[in-house]
Order: C-alpha cells, then structure tokens, then sequence
C-alpha cells in the first residue's frame, strides 16, 4: 500500500464535494427552483448554481433547465 493510499477516506472516489454538491441539487429539486432553495439552505443563488453546474459537469450531464423562465428537471 502507497502512503497516498493509505491516507485515503473511504469512499473518497465520490467526495465530499461531490456529496454537497447533490445534496444542494436535491434540496434545488424539493424546493422547485433554486430561488427557494437559497431560503431552504440560507446560501446564495450564484453558490448554488455554481454547485449545481459543477454537479452537471462531474456527471456528464444536464440535470435541470434554469434561466429566467425559472427551472425544470
């Protein structure tokens, strides 16, 4: 075993990151758009969109149309 390995949290392929950066999709998704989810979550809306675009990114993926109209998934 490397020492890089041996310092490895479990389940580090997914991440922390990775793991906020769904739970704020989610919490997106529950509150139907993110100008709801910034009250749910008490964070701004350029944070979310920031976390939710890198969620998209890591993915491969669009998870949900946003703009002016508003969002939809």
């Amino acid at each position: 075993m490397t020492e890089h390995e041996s310092k490895r949290e479990p389940c580090s392929a997914v991440g922390d990151v990775s793991l906020r950066h769904a739970a704020v999709f989610q919490a997106v998704a529950d509150c139907g758009g993110m100008a709801a989810a910034e009250l749910e979550l008490n964070i701004a809306m350029s944070t979310i969109s920031r976390h939710v675009k890198d969620l998209e990114q890591r993915l491969g993926t669009v998870l949900c149309q946003r703009g002016r109209a508003g969002f939809a998934r």
